[in-house]
């Protein structure tokens, strides 16, 4: 047993070392914490965002997880899930849950690390610009359906308009 569980640390150990490398390169601040996780984060338009990887041994993936500070009501958790599966039919990569008890979403994605040691930086960095693009595209549309009292319709289609050049 003790073989195993140092295979496993050892995976755990490259894994996030290339996510930690990756982060750097992409001026994101990270930190790794005692239990192996990495914290990150990274200024958006609308502000900085943290996240977190984390290492999974069963089954073998690394988990990513972007948080936005979204505190809305109880009454509005029917339309928050409305619109989570409005904005999530538009993803391709990774998806958007909400967390009741924390009052926050937050966009996700798993990769799975079957028969590898480590994900290829690539993997990291296109994880985190579908993060970023996700937040910063979607983030309105949470404010319009919680504040505004927008349906998760009229929030999404005022986000997914597309501009030619700039104003």
């Amino acid at each position: 047993m003790p073989q195993l569980n140092s295979v496993s640390a050892e995976f755990t150990d490259r894994a996030m070392d290339v996510v930690e490398q990756t982060l750097l390169a992409a001026d994101w601040a990270c930190e790794r914490s005692e239990e192996g996780m990495i914290h990150c984060a990274s200024m958006t338009k609308w502000g900085e965002f943290g996240g977190m990887f984390a290492w999974r041994d069963e089954p073998a993936s690394l988990s990513f997880s972007l948080t936005l500070d979204l505190r809305a009501p109880n009454a509005k958790q029917s339309a928050i899930s409305e619109l989570l599966r409005k904005i999530n039919e538009r993803l391709w990569l990774g998806h958007f849950d909400y967390w009741n008890d924390d009052g926050v979403a937050v966009f996700r994605h798993t990769i799975p690390m079957l028969d590898r040691i480590a994900p290829d930086p690539g993997e990291i960095a296109a994880v985190l610009q579908a993060a970023l693009d996700a937040a910063d595209q979607f983030l309105p549309a949470f404010n319009f359906v919680v504040w505004a009292g927008k349906s998760a319709e009229e929030a999404v289609a005022a986000v997914v308009f597309e501009t030619h050049g700039e104003a």
